[in-house]
This record gives structure tokens, sequence and C-alpha cells, in this order.
């Protein structure tokens, strides 16, 4: 289904999977983060560890507030300083004290890295999603007729934690992020060395964060399937055309890898009785609060969804099932989203096309995320299972896992081969293939792409 479609196809993406650290074992590249002040942060902690084989000597306890936002000192002294030393403790990171000449902080001796162990760092429910401002913090290099948002020292945790290997870190502003549309996309030792990526596994409450990490581990066994829809708003306006832009190639990107996808151009969002049905992506803007068919009692993801809602404070909280965006999309069944903590400003947002094109060539959510993300110290999060890869398989090796374990679903595999097909001009084959299964597999879906297909034969006509 295409609403308004408009646009070429593009180029079939890159095939073959890729990962952060290529021949290794990623589990073992990971750091578990807890906070012993939640009763359910351990268990979960010491589940996810269990279920993907993360070694017991990287989960790490701190001992911080059981709230969502903290002060930048009790970051720095409960959250980022425990961190470090435990990694230090445990030969997960090794530094040595480094004299560097810095524009900003002059003459100095820090701890420089030289060998980081932990490429993926996952902080659990009840880990602090946000760090308030500090007026009091003054900067060198900040003064009074520096731009707001350059004296901004306000961040997510996340964003902060992705610079734990860094030597110096400045917290006014925001860092560029060196990984950032890296072409190759290749997450090397260099820039292990300098940042980690960092995906939390959190939500509204702890029984969604056990759903997230056990639909993340069965649905990158076969793939996700399922459809896709993104939501334009259609404006010219400068300063807002760049989002619209990134949503209209994500859907290209996704469309060209055989999803069914449905691109919304209208000004307004999703309403409540749009027919949103087996939504797997899901991509849109600019809500300050869930609103449309997530808030139907009847409406949930396919397993393993990834949902993205771009709004300045569309993480704001994500213990909520009703409130910002992320924690509401979780609690619909989505396994993976992202947000915001505070005003980000548009341009340092995760591009969401270039956030869709590592996923599409089978990158890590945690991966992708940071790959699209331009800044660091600032005010992303994103949360999901940092290894998750939900689009690492082929839709051949997707049929063949499906196939052989008897799984209705391969119809949802079989109808993206078929739109594969269609987008390389095949259009006898694809219905060939349509036909032939949807009557071996007695597929509602596969019987209406074939109407939908003879359909447009007879058009043609």
């Amino acid at each position: 289904m295409h609403i308004n479609r408009s646009g070429s196809v593009l180029a079939v993406l890159l095939a073959v999977a890729t990962t952060a650290v290529a021949g290794e074992d990623l589990a073992r590249r990971v750091l578990v983060v807890y906070n012993e002040n939640e009763p359910e942060s351990k268990p979960l902690a010491e589940y996810y560890a269990q279920r993907r084989g993360v070694p017991t000597n990287q989960i790490c306890g701190l001992r911080v507030r059981n709230v969502e936002i903290i002060t930048r000192r009790e970051f720095t002294e409960q959250v980022r300083e425990p961190i470090l030393r435990f990694m230090n403790e445990h030969g997960l990171l090794f530094q040595l004290p480094t004299t560097v000449d810095d524009p900003v902080f002059g003459h100095v001796t820090v701890p420089a890295t030289y060998d980081n162990k932990i490429t993926f760092v996952a902080p659990v429910y009840g880990v602090p999603l946000r760090i308030e401002e500090d007026l009091s913090y003054q900067e060198k290099g900040i003064t009074p007729e520096t731009p707001t948002e350059r004296r901004r020292n306000d961040a997510s945790v996340d964003s902060e934690l992705t610079c734990l290997p860094a030597a110096l870190v400045r917290l006014s502003s925001a860092i560029l992020n060196p990984f950032f549309n890296k072409s190759p996309p290749v997450f090397d030792n260099r820039l292990n060395n300098a940042m980690v990526l960092v995906a939390r596994l959190d939500g509204p409450d702890p029984k969604v964060v056990r759903r997230m990490i056990d639909d993340a581990l069965t649905v990158e066994r076969t793939g996700l399937l399922g459809r896709a829809y993104f939501d334009t708003r259609n404006i010219q306006e400068a300063g807002y055309v760049e989002g619209d832009r990134w949503i209209k190639t994500a859907a290209q990107y996704v469309r060209d890898w055989g999803f069914e996808t449905v691109l919304d151009e209208q000004p307004d969002v999703f309403g409540a009785d749009f027919p949103m049905t087996d939504a797997a992506i899901y991509a849109g803007w600019y809500a300050m609060d869930v609103t449309g068919p997530f808030t139907r009692a009847d409406f949930k993801f396919r397993p393993g969804a990834v949902a993205y809602h771009l709004h300045s404070w569309s993480a704001g909280t994500i213990r909520t099932r009703s409130k910002t965006w992320v924690g509401p999309l979780l609690a619909c069944g989505a396994a993976a989203s992202f947000g915001n903590v505070n005003e980000p400003y548009l341009s340092l947002t995760p591009h969401v096309d270039l956030f869709f094109k590592r996923l599409l060539a089978g990158a890590s959510f945690a991966e992708a995320g940071w790959y699209s993300q331009p800044v660091l110290s600032w005010q992303t999060t994103f949360v999901g299972d940092p290894l998750y890869r939900p689009l690492a398989l082929s839709v051949d090796g997707q049929i063949a896992r499906l196939e052989a374990e008897r799984n209705p679903d391969v119809a949802w595999a079989y109808l993206r081969k078929i739109n594969i097909l269609l987008n390389s001009g095949d259009f006898t084959s694809a219905e060939k293939l349509c036909a032939e299964k949807a009557t071996t597999l007695h597929s509602q879906i596969l019987i209406d792409k074939l109407g939908t297909l003879e359909a447009a034969r007879q058009k043609k006509k």
C-alpha cells in the first residue's frame, strides 16, 4: 500500500550483514549496568546476561538514586566513575596517564585509553535516564556571549556514557560523533578506544523489558516480518524539511528491501482510526505525546518491531505507557525504540534514513543507532537490546529457516521476496510465486497481494 508515493526506486542496499566487531562474539564485548537501589534492576541484568551469554564479570552494579533525572554531580560520582573503575579493575579497559595540550583545558595529564574490550554498554531498568542542567558549572571557553545551545550541559545518561573511554570530555554543548555516517561503516579498535555504543534495556515496567529481551532473541533468528509505516508532514518550511526527507528516504530503503510499506505524506499524524495492521517498522513525527493507532486498546506491534517518533521530548520519560513516545511504543509491543530526553535541535537527532540503512544491512540496533547520530554528550537515548539484529538474514535465509520450522510466518517472507521481484521489474515471476504460495500456504496476506497484482495486470491491458 502506498499513499502519495514519490521518488524513484533506489538501488538495492548492501546485502552482506556486517557487525561492529567482525568475527568476534559480540556478547563478550557487552557491559551490563544495573542500579542496586532498584529491586528489579539486578534480576533483569542477570537475565539479559544469561540469555545473551554475557560473561558474569561484565555485570556492573551502581548505587544511585532510583529516579529518571539526576544531577551532573550524581552522574559523575555515582555512574560514570564507578563504571570506569569497574572496567579498569576487571581488565576491560587499559588506560595510561598521558599529558596533552588541549585548547580548552590547557596542558593537562589525563587517562588515555590504549585498549578497550567493551564495545556495547547496556544500562538496565533503574539506571537513571537524564542529567539535568547545572547552571553553576562554568567550563573554560564558555562565556555569557556563547550561544545558549552551546552553553547547555544537560544530556541523556546514555549519550554521556558513549564517551566513557575518552580522555577529555567537554560537558557544554555536544561533541562530534566520529562514527556518524562513517565510510566504510566499521567500528574499529581506534573508534572503540574513543567511544562505546550504548543502548538501554528499559521501559514502562520490568515485564515490558523482559519481553523486549525475549523478542529480540526470538525474532533475530528468523528476521523481522510484517509491514512498515512511515509518517511525514509534507512541509517545505526551512528547518523542518530535513526531517521529512529522512523519513521518505528511510521508507524507500525499507520498500526496496521488500517490506509492504505505507508512506503517509499528509500534514497530520496517523489518526486513531488508521488501519495500521501487522506493524513491524514505524517512523513518524511530530506530536508531543503518543497518539493515533498506538492509543487503541487493540493495537499491537509485530514481535521484534522497531518504532520511532521524532519529537524533541520523545524520551523525556520512559517509565510511562501514555506520555511522550518511547515508553508507549514499547508498551505496544515494540522491541526497540529511541528518542530524545530534552530539546536536541532537529539536525542533532538521529538521521532516520541512516539508521534504517545500517539496520537493513544487518547491523545491530546500537550500531545502527550511533551510526545515525551526529553528536555525543547530547540528548539521544536508544532503548532496546544493543545486540539486536532484526534484519541480518537475507529473504532466502528467512524463507529457509521458517520453512524448516513449519512456521506460518513464512508467508511474510515470501511477500518480501515477491516485492523484491517487483522492485527488479520481474512482474511475471512475482505474480507466479504469489499465486503458487497463496495456494499452498492458504495465506490471506498472499491472497490479498495476488488480487493487487491481478488488478495491476488488468490495468496495464
